[in-house]
């Protein structure tokens, strides 16, 4: 009897595990507090790229506030009304996190997490309004984002010309595989790939976008409604291709073009997929 007790219990504590993990999550860095202004910007960028953002999951990043007052359950309702999912802040100061978990979003424990001795922007700066969506970035960095484009997407927040007045580089060549959860965002010109994309990494460009190797994360070329765009790869087993707001799912693209090299461009108002 007691035997089987002890089974009973240890099936019992063997109902879940917990696993740490690093999912494909679309951060919003926060540059003000007014909620209506977040909202404007907000609602442009969906309307570009409205499945790109479905259920897309949302964390929140208030280190530039400082120590900003900002009222998170607004703001999660209003990610919530745009189908978005908000689930943790990181970088709250200490009043920012009462109000986070008050608002039911999670904290995300960082080393970049600061105490409220720590909050504020550094002297000098000029935060600029509305959000920047970014993900975690790749290895050699992408400019334009803390490295994607769900702009995020939401992601298309240039940095601004230096004090020479230089205009900000145009394109950018990643050599390193993209990994899962990567966002690479280029603002300008277009964005070339030498090594692979993972499921789950995103390819975010204003213009062309060239993968030479596989293709399997989600590429969207256009992002400022540029329908001239294109998007090139050698091997086509994307799960979601996006030009200027039109956009093909993994399975809506043809069996044909799996898995081979191929171009996917805008033609009378949707996307075509041609063979290279």
């Amino acid at each position: 009897m007691v035997s089987g007790r002890r089974g009973e219990k240890r099936q019992e504590q063997q109902a879940f595990a917990l696993k740490g993990t690093m999912p494909a999550i679309t951060m919003l860095c926060l540059k003000t507090a007014d909620v209506s202004a977040v909202a404007r910007q907000l609602a442009d960028h969906i309307s570009q790229m409205p499945h790109f953002f479905l259920h897309l999951p949302i964390l929140l990043d208030l280190a530039e506030l400082g120590d900003e007052p900002v009222d998170l359950g607004a703001l999660a309702g209003l990610l919530r009304k745009h189908n978005l999912v908000p689930i943790a802040v990181r970088n709250p100061t200490d009043a920012q996190r009462e109000r986070a978990v008050a608002a039911g979003l999670g904290v995300l424990r960082t080393p970049l997490t600061r105490s409220s001795r720590q909050a504020g922007p550094a002297e000098g700066s000029t935060p600029t309004p509305g959000p920047v969506a970014v993900g975690p970035a790749p290895d050699r960095g992408a400019p334009g984002a803390a490295a994607a484009g769900p702009a995020r997407r939401p992601r298309d927040a240039a940095p601004p010309p230096d004090a020479a007045g230089e205009p900000p580089p145009a394109g950018l060549t990643v050599r390193q595989p993209v990994r899962s959860g990567q966002v690479i965002y280029v603002p300008h010109g277009d964005l070339v790939v030498l090594s692979p994309v993972s499921s789950g990494a995103e390819l975010i460009a204003n213009d062309n976008i060239h993968v030479y190797a596989p293709l399997r994360g989600r590429a969207m070329a256009g992002a400022h409604n540029n329908a001239d765009a294109s998007i090139f790869c050698m091997s086509l087993e994307a799960e979601f291709v996006s030009i200027a707001g039109r956009y093909l799912m993994a399975d809506e693209i043809p069996d044909e073009h799996r898995g081979k090299p191929a171009r996917i461009s805008v033609q009378n108002d949707g996307l075509v997929v041609t063979r290279l």
